[in-house]
């Protein structure tokens, strides 16, 4: 019985079927199709990206019957995408879909395989086959019986290997033969003449040529779309290009636009998004979907992402979202109807760019603020003595590419992540202000150069961080009560870790908090070594120091503190 879905979907006319599809889970695509009376034409619909990522999905074992509905120019689409690894042909992958085109049937497949380069399939059957001419001297007089077929006086072919898909070639060789002798007779003689090297290079023009007109550029012209534009200059620069048609609408006869890998869920919310839902009618949508599939086909090639690998496709077309949506929220300030305005006036290829260009600008920063410490920002990718999450959230703004902490989000996730959203660059900002700030800190409040030699020399391998010399600093000097006298980060004698206990937590009852008394005492030796502006600028940092101080000891018994357990203090055992 039909489901509520399915009939809806069979009550519709027939773009609307195509319009109803797209975004859908695979399965459930290909399940809606086939219930269609028009299926064969919904599948011939699709562009080659579309009907492939739809059947990487399924799995091209499970995807015969949508791939029986294809058309020659599609299967080499599928062909294109999956069966290459960077410029060789990878034949391991032309057996799986050949598999699957086995349950099309014997006709269908021929069709399918024909439409196929000849280089292509010669440097196939040359695994296979050996071709022999009978009108050649060399050729052997006594081909072993069983193992050859003839379907002329011209040619003995020859079975060098056995495996699920012998039959299936032979079958397409009998069919070719009967179909298209000229056909037949070419592939012959390229299997017997020519030289593998020069198939491959062939294949690789022809397969380079039409990736090409989809939207697939060269390796290195794919490279442009990374390149970097000065943010502050992006309206001057946007009005150098001529403005985009977003008001063209597609004619009823035209193709439904390219689909990408499925994305995760939780970008639907994004302003990107968004705006293409609240700003644009359906054939707007389908317009900018298109060219963000576009955008996302030259990321794949520019990131040299294996087609074939569904997770890295979808790891890709994600980025591209988040980079378009980033531009999109600098431009817009947030607000949706500015977001809608320039989503209109702005080539998506151009707002990836502006994105990435505001990554690129952070990694400078970055950078400046890692020479600032002393390090070399191309070698430096990670400050030992920093705290967490600015050790981490450095060195992600680092790389080649700029990453994101999750830890900066405090959401207790720890993974690098691409930048989405502009409060991820905030965030960010926010962490090199701090780092900025820990410098002129420990030099105001303990007379420490962190960007010196002989302090990086002190703390490696030691697994020291500043927090906790900041931290047993106060803690010595409240726990010495001499809380205006200089500031030393002598480490805390295991012996008395119960007395600094008393001297700086509230007593009765757990979990215990830091005095207001201590607390004072923090904010007076801040006050007397640094102006306001510098106490604000490290406020942040304190704060969290402090914060990691008081979870330590919230919970702990001061009769039997163990130091092994603590990770804001130096403590010196023995």
């Amino acid at each position: 019985m039909p489901s509520t879905r399915q009939e809806e979907f069979l009550s519709l006319p027939f773009k609307a079927k195509l319009e109803f599809l797209y975004g859908l889970p695979a399965r459930q695509k290909r399940d809606l199709i086939l219930s269609a009376p028009e299926a064969e034409r919904l599948v011939q619909s699709f562009s080659p990206e579309t009907l492939f990522y739809t059947v990487k999905e399924i799995g091209s074992a499970d995807s015969g019957d949508l791939l029986s509905l294809a058309v020659p120019e599609q299967i080499q689409g599928l062909f294109d995408l999956d069966c290459w690894t960077r410029d060789r042909p990878n034949l391991d992958r032309m057996r799986e879909w050949i598999e699957a085109l086995t349950e099309s049937g014997r006709t269908r497949m021929a069709e399918g395989l024909m439409g196929l380069d000849m280089e292509m399939m010669a440097l196939l059957l040359r695994q296979y086959f050996r071709v022999q001419r009978l009108d050649d001297p060399l050729t052997a007089a006594d081909v072993p019986s069983g193992r050859f077929v003839q379907f002329d006086e011209h040619y003995i072919i020859e079975f060098q290997h056995h495996d699920a898909i012998l039959q299936p070639l032979v079958d397409f060789l009998e069919e070719v033969f009967e179909r298209d002798y000229t056909y037949f007779t070419a592939l012959m003689e390229e299997i017997y003449w020519s030289v593998e090297a020069e198939l491959e290079e062939e294949a690789y023009q022809f397969r380079r040529a039409r990736l090409n007109d989809r939207g697939f550029p060269d390796f290195f012209e794919a490279q442009d779309v990374f390149a970097y534009l000065n943010p502050h200059d992006f309206l001057k620069i946007r009005a150098g290009y001529p403005a985009p048609t977003r008001a063209d609408l597609l004619r009823d006869d035209e193709l439904v636009p390219h689909e990408m890998a499925p994305v995760a869920a939780s970008i639907d919310l994004s302003l990107f998004n968004t705006a293409l839902m609240a700003g644009f009618a359906a054939q707007g949508q389908r317009q900018l979907r298109s060219e963000m599939a576009l955008v996302s086909n030259q990321v794949l090639v520019a990131s040299a992402v294996d087609f074939g690998d569904l997770e890295a496709v979808r790891v890709a077309v994600e980025m591209t979202h988040h980079y378009l949506n980033l531009g999109l929220e600098h431009l817009a300030g947030g607000d949706l109807n500015n977001a809608i305005e320039h989503l209109r006036d702005t080539h998506l290829k151009l707002l990836f760019r502006l994105g990435v260009s505001l990554t690129i600008d952070l990694r400078k920063r970055a950078e400046q603020v890692t020479a600032a410490l002393g390090l070399d920002p191309t070698h430096a990718r990670e400050i030992a003595y920093l705290d967490s999450p600015y050790r981490e959230a450095l060195a992600g703004l680092l790389e080649r590419r700029p990453r994101f902490f999750g830890g900066l989000d405090g959401d207790g996730s720890v993974a690098m992540r691409d930048f989405g959203a502009m409060r991820d660059l905030h965030l960010c900002h926010a962490a090199l202000d701090r780092i900025e700030a820990m410098r002129e800190l420990f030099h105001a409040l303990l007379t420490i150069d962190i960007a010196a030699p002989a302090f990086r020399a002190g703390t490696a391998g030691r697994e020291i961080r500043l927090g906790q010399i900041l931290i047993t600093a106060f803690a010595r000097a409240a726990l010495d009560r001499k809380p205006d006298h200089k500031l030393t980060p002598a480490p805390i004698e295991a012996s008395r870790l119960g007395e600094l206990y008393m001297a700086i937590m509230t007593p009765g009852g757990r979990p215990a908090r830091l005095t207001e008394g201590f607390r004072r005492q923090v904010d007076t030796a801040l006050a007397a070594r640094m102006d306001a502006g510098a106490r604000a600028r490290s406020a942040d940092f304190v704060a969290s120091c402090l914060s990691v101080l008081e979870e330590d000891l919230a919970e702990l018994d001061p009769r039997a503190i163990d130091p092994r357990f603590l990770r804001s203090l130096l403590i010196r055992r023995g």
